[in-house]
């Protein structure tokens, strides 16, 4: 009570002050219409600017969250499209119907560790068993390739990107097909082999996946022409092309699932059975 006391003391002029301020002040606003309009109007503007600055804050807290949301998003819309479907034409004499058969679903995912500095890189994300992420699975980032799954854990996997030295997968350029590799150094640049010196290639040409191998779809995009080296003897271009994919800033993530993969799988086997039966 005494230092009470003793701080109105030591401050009672400025106390005052803003006392009879305040009383001037709510004798001003409450007998003239005028001046208490215009007080209430700019209160409500630095109330309103107090909550906007509040919201904006909100959100960016909940940045994270929205990303996840979007990403999910994203990979719903993926999962609807055309060519994530097979059409079984189920055409009797002259009645045709048409069903289409989903091939594809896209899981979302987060890199939450990954290197690019190194001749073997990997990613870890936080998808694992317990999500649906399975070994051999393929990895896509904003419709452009990332790389393979080889290996999981319940609730993680680990990825081999396309900047892995034993990263190879066939892919598409101006209708002729290569094998993409990677022989480390730049994670922008890669390889592209096997296409045939009078294939007519420049740079800038796209290059996409062929839907050959399980892991992609055909279509996904891998990269864009830099160089084509033809001094060679050989009958095959090379290829080097800047990937569509910045490894540096890799975030988000969706997760390929073939849903036919078993099937085409197991028919392949039999075949060659059947091949090596013959053979004997």
């Amino acid at each position: 009570m005494r230092n009470i006391l003793a701080l109105i003391q030591r401050f009672y002029v400025t106390l005052l002050f803003f006392g009879l301020l305040g009383l001037g002040l709510a004798m001003l606003f409450g007998s003239n219409n005028y001046q208490r309009s215009a007080f209430v109007r700019h209160s409500t503007d630095l109330v309103g600017e107090i909550y906007s600055r509040r919201d904006h804050l909100s959100q960016y807290l909940r940045l994270g969250e929205i990303n996840d949301q979007l990403a999910l998003e994203n990979a719903r819309l993926r999962s609807r499209l055309p060519s994530n479907f097979l059409i079984t034409d189920t055409s009797t004499y002259d009645v045709a119907d048409s069903l289409h058969r989903q091939r594809y679903i896209f899981r979302t995912g987060r890199v939450i560790n990954a290197t690019v500095t190194r001749d073997m890189n990997y990613l870890t994300l936080d998808r694992g068993e317990m999500q649906g992420v399975k070994k051999d699975m393929g990895v896509i980032a904003g419709g452009a390739i990332v790389g393979i799954v080889t290996s999981t854990s319940n609730n993680f996997s680990v990825v081999m990107p396309v900047i892995h030295s034993s990263f190879q997968t066939p892919v598409r350029l101006n209708g002729f097909y290569g094998q993409l590799t990677w022989r480390g150094g730049d994670p922008e640049l890669a390889r592209v082999d096997d296409i045939p010196k009078h294939a007519r290639i420049q740079v800038g040409d796209t290059i996409t996946t062929t839907g050959y191998s399980f892991a992609f779809p055909a279509g996904e995009l891998v990269g864009f022409v830099t160089d084509i080296d033809d001094e060679s003897k050989e009958s095959f271009h090379v290829v080097t092309i800047r990937l569509a994919t910045d490894f540096r800033k890799l975030n988000y993530v969706e997760i390929v699932s073939d849903l036919f993969r078993e099937e085409i799988e197991s028919i392949q086997k039999a075949q060659e059975q059947a091949d090596g039966a013959i053979d004997h």
